[in-house]
């Protein structure tokens, strides 16, 4: 499953930078969202202070295949099904049968032999207790006939920051009260919810096969796992479709999408349907969005050395989906950030997400985690298929750019450092979709790789593959496979990177001689020997000299090392991990010198950006030659990442300094191919002058980017907020999401009267971008009078009902629009309190300040009727 929240919300942004900024703030930082606030599950310890142990599910019995026959009833959002499924003990005796059911009614629960014979059971909403009748041994099979009714809206399992909902099944405008949404259905199994509408064992180390008869009206597609055998035409207006995978699979991997579907048709290797279901606005723009599906099929089936395994890969956008996508076997589900035209996807292509989806078919599909706490065999592959792919495509420093973010946003999340890869104590498993499991994963697998070499990392994971397929696995598993190749014991790497926590946390010095051809580098690991041991760190070294490069290849094991090096010539640069593979925290004492120099001649993205940062943090007062020179390299490299290092650069300058790029700067405003620097550009052009270039940023508001204009406005409005927003009213109605969250941002720090329509149009619209356009609605009712908050009550109130129902984040939101908007009369309330109390009894003001308490403490009161209080 892709990336959760954190990462969605940067997409559906339309952030997609190299470099994620650092230590800066901005007068809008009020508006930010801390999604930390949010607390999902309680911290429950052990005796030791501990989270509980969490073993693998015991295996009971085995289902080898599941049949289904679904219909549903749209007025009370109800799944009407029939379930038969074929068992055998796994390998005890046994007389009883435990099956996950949430919120189920249950009709019917039968034998199925030559007499169908019902069976005794008992049901407490979550599990049915089922007596089998007699016992069973491990070579026998056994049939159960279920019939049911699912009741989702019933359902209160929990959703998490990963996944922010957990009914299994979705009933999107059902009675079709929303003109402007389609009605769908989509399920959503990761990671036990797919009980919420089929009986099942719902865990990840349970394998089977399936069939699926879907019933729905005659207008409507569907999709499912495997192939579709036949559609089916009923008299009653409705067909029947017909799904069926004969490759075992895990539970949480079913899923089922209902809608008005176009089907755009494509294939690999003229043998496996490839297909990708979109509304019908979007048909035109499919093969854009997912057009790289094929390449991508072929080079990871060949880079693997493994052939995708499933009968088909079809892609599905649906709306409301409450995580960013689902890997479900051979059906995976996007949320509607893929739904766009050839515009939007100037600024974001998602194609990473596609990516990831596509590589969870090896890691997680065909191979799969036997427990939750090995998750990371799941994400964190899928994690580095997006590197891998991008490595493919786009060449190894666009895959460097964008993999520097995973590093960047694990280090930036401190407490993680005390977090295990792999881990079997956890409160909840919701809690393993973290960045952990994902980005630092994916940088491990990174190290392993480096550290091993390209032929024998990808030897391995086929042998891995090969050996477990179908299976649910370990992460011994990935270390015996990677030590059948190598011939190397790497228990030390597994138990280092894999099963402990933290990260290397290093400091780097030099001394030189005289005529810097003799240096000493001394490194120093400083992590907390508490949470972390000290790291084997096996590296490479590149020594600059004299136009050439020496390879040096080191360990560093002790808290205190000492490497020498001497040199024929002056030492130009010393590269301490010369590949830039190392998850660690770095802070490197160069000498400015070599900064410049790396920065100029290190030959990858990464050593420009670290070199860069190392500039940025020196930076002195004013610009110089050495400056002068790497922003000029910088702004014309023919990467685009390393052209953003310039305009980063660029920004750390006094506004004198600066304004000698200025011509530089507003090419690139206008003519740049990427469309983050040129919006990047005009965020520049407004701290020199916004006034000056003023024509500038009206005409870049017709530029092709929704990113361009939305920055264009943004500058607008630092000195005529009045134009900006009238040229943002020309986009109120544009289904762009990012430039809905501009204009709501406009909105609350400068529209004048009455919004409050505008907002109430937005509800439930626009993908993750709502939670922005929600906040800002809190920053408007904030600034407004009364009679606007008044006014926008009754809206909040029905939008509340159905928040509260829907996913914990939207909640979260309508709390703090609740919290915003009441946050000024509760101001006005405490300060006549206090004036009071300073008062003699029969002080003349006590009856203006009663007033004024009476006032604000109505408004208050009338802000928190949306929640019932």
């Amino acid at each position: 499953m892709t990336t959760r929240i954190i990462l969605i919300l940067f997409l559906a942004l339309g952030l997609s930078s190299c470099k994620v900024k650092k230590n800066t703030t901005s007068k809008n930082d009020e508006k930010k969202i801390n999604m930390n606030e949010v607390v999902v599950h309680g911290n429950a310890k052990n005796k030791k202070g501990e989270a509980p142990y969490q073993p693998s599910e015991k295996r009971v019995n085995d289902i080898i295949h599941t049949i289904l026959d679904i219909r549903f009833d749209y007025e009370k959002q109800e799944v009407i099904g029939k379930a038969t499924i074929t068992i055998k003990p796994y390998f005890y005796p046994t007389s009883t049968l435990d099956l996950d059911a949430k919120s189920f009614e249950l009709k019917r629960v039968a034998m199925i032999e030559k007499d169908t014979q019902n069976l005794s059971y008992t049901y407490d909403s979550s599990i049915i207790h089922i007596n089998l009748g007699r016992e069973y041994k491990h070579h026998e099979t056994y049939k159960i006939f279920i019939d049911y009714v699912a009741k989702p809206n019933d359902n209160k399992q929990k959703g998490s920051a990963a996944i922010s909902d957990a009914k299994g099944i979705y009933f999107i405008n059902p009675l079709k009260k929303d003109a402007d949404k389609p009605r769908q259905i989509w399920t959503q199994g990761e990671t036990q919810s797919n009980s919420g509408w089929f009986p099942t064992n719902d865990v990840p180390n349970e394998k089977m096969t399936q069939e699926i008869y879907i019933t729905v009206d005659e207008k409507e597609v569907t999709l499912s796992n495997g192939e579709l055998i036949y559609s089916k035409i009923n008299n009653d207006k409705t067909h029947t479709d017909y799904w069926k995978q004969t490759l075992p699979h895990s539970p949480y991997l079913v899923m089922m999408a209902v809608g008005e579907f176009d089907i755009v048709k494509d294939n690999w290797r003229d043998s496996i349907d490839v297909n990708y279901y979109v509304e019908h606005q979007y048909k035109p723009y499919a093969k854009l969005i997912f057009g790289n599906t094929p390449e991508m099929l072929e080079f990871f089936s060949t880079r693997l050395g493994v052939d995708y395994p499933w009968e088909k890969f079809s892609q599905i956008v649906v709306r409301d989906f409450v995580s960013g996508a689902m890997e479900n076997t051979s059906a995976v589900v996007h949320f509607e950030g893929l739904n766009h035209d050839a515009r939007e996807h100037l600024d974001n292509t998602y194609e990473s997400i596609v990516s990831h989806e596509l590589f969870h078919h090896w890691f997680g599909d065909l191979v799969t985690c036997e427990s939750w706490s090995n998750i990371p065999l799941n994400e964190s592959f899928a994690t580095y298929g997006q590197y891998l792919w991008d490595e493919h495509k786009y060449g190894r420093m666009e895959a460097d750019c964008n993999f520097d973010n995973d590093l960047t946003g694990y280090l930036g999340q401190k407490e993680k450092a005390k977090t295990k890869l792999i881990r079997f104590n956890y409160n909840s498993r919701e809690d393993m979709f973290d960045v952990v499991s994902y980005q630092k994963g994916g940088r491990v697998l990174h190290m392993l790789r480096k550290y091993v070499g390209d032929e024998a990392f990808f030897k391995s994971l086929q042998l891995y593959l090969t050996k477990n397929k179908f299976k649910n696995v370990e992460i011994h598993n990935l270390r015996l496979a990677f030590e059948e190749v190598t011939g190397e014991d790497l228990n030390w790497f597994f138990n280092q990177w894999f099963l402990g926590a933290g990260h290397p946390i290093l400091t780097i010095n030099y001394e030189y001689d005289v005529e810097h051809k003799n240096v000493k580098v001394l490194v120093e690991q400083k992590q907390d020997s508490t949470t972390s041991r000290l790291f084997k760190l096996p590296v490479d070294i590149d020594i600059y000299s004299n136009g050439e490069v020496k390879h040096k290849k080191v360990i560093i094991e002790k808290s205190h090392e000492t490497f020498s090096f001497k040199s024929d010539a002056p030492i130009d640069l010393i590269n301490i991990d010369a590949d830039k593979m190392l998850l660690a925290s770095i802070t490197d004492m160069k000498p400015m010198e070599e900064y410049y120099f790396m920065l100029l001649h290190a030959p990858l993205f990464m050593d420009k950006s670290i070199a860069s940062d190392g500039i940025i943090s020196n930076m002195p007062d004013t610009s110089n030659k050495d400056i002068a020179a790497s922003i000029s390299f910088c702004l014309n490299h023919e990467f685009w990442g390393v052209r953003e290092i310039g305009l980063d650069m660029l920004d750390k300058l006094n506004v004198k300094d600066r304004t000698v790029y200025a011509d530089k700067i507003l090419a690139i405003a206008q003519h740049d191919k990427k469309s983050l620097l040129r919006s990047s550009a005009i965020q520049l052009l407004r701290g020199i002058d916004e006034a000056k270039y003023k024509n500038e940023f009206i005409n870049a508001t017709n530029d092709s980017s929704y990113m361009v204009v939305g920055s264009a406005i943004g500058a607008i409005s630092e000195s005529d907020p009045d134009l900006a927003l009238k040229i943002a009213d020309g986009y109120k109605n544009s289904k762009n999401g990012n430039l809905q969250s501009m204009y709501a941002g406009l909105i609350a720090e400068h529209g004048k009267g009455d919004y409050v329509s505008y907002f109430e149009s937005t509800f439930g619209k626009y993908g993750f971008n709502k939670f922005s356009i929600l906040n800002s609605y809190g920053m408007y009712l904030k600034r407004s009078d009364s009679t606007i908050v008044l006014k926008a009550i009754p809206g909040l109130k029905a939008y509340y009902s159905k928040a509260k129902e829907a996913d914990m984040y939207s909640k979260f939101m309508m709390d703090r629009i609740l919290s915003l908007a009441s946050e000024p009369y509760a101001k006005k309330l405490n300060d006549a309190m206090e004036q009071k109390k300073k008062l003699k009894p029969k002080d003349p003001k006590i009856q203006t300040l009663d007033k004024q308490i009476e006032n604000a403490q109505y408004m208050i009161d009338q802000i928190y009727t949306v929640v019932g209080k």
